[in-house]
C-alpha cells in the first residue's frame, strides 16, 4: 500500500559512505521536510504548536526529483518490514510548487 501526500522540503543534500573494511559503497539523500503544503499557524491536539520537522534518507534516484528548496513535493509512502513491525517509509518524491512567500 502507498500513500500519497503533500509536504514542504525544507532540506535536502546527497550523502555517499564508502565502508573502510570491505569497501561497499552506500549512498542515498537525506531530507528534512514539514508534513504540511501550507505554513498556517497551527495549533495541535496534545497542546503544541506550530510544525515538527522530519528527516529521512531516501535512494539517491530521487537527487534527480528535488527541483527547488524550499518547496512542496507530494511524496509517495510505502510500508516496510523492519525487525518484525511495519512502519512508514518516504519512497520517492515529485516537485508541485514553491513555497509561496
Amino acid at each position: 500500500m502507498r500513500e500519497k501526500v503533500k509536504a514542504i522540503v525544507t532540506y535536502a543534500v546527497p550523502w555517499r559512505m564508502e565502508d573502510e573494511i570491505n569497501g561497499n559503497v552506500r549512498e542515498g539523500l537525506s531530507v528534512h521536510y514539514l508534513m504540511t503544503d501550507s505554513l498556517k499557524p497551527l495549533e495541535n491536539e496534545d497542546g503544541s504548536m506550530g510544525y515538527r520537522q522530519a528527516q529521512e534518507s531516501v535512494h539517491i534516484q530521487n537527487l534527480k526529483n528535488i527541483v527547488k528548496v524550499p518547496g512542496i513535493y507530494e511524496m509517495t509512502f510505502g510500508y516496510l518490514v523492519r525487525r518484525g513491525r511495519p512502519i512508514m517509509k518516504l519512497q520517492e518524491l515529485k516537485f508541485v510548487s514553491e513555497v509561496e512567500a
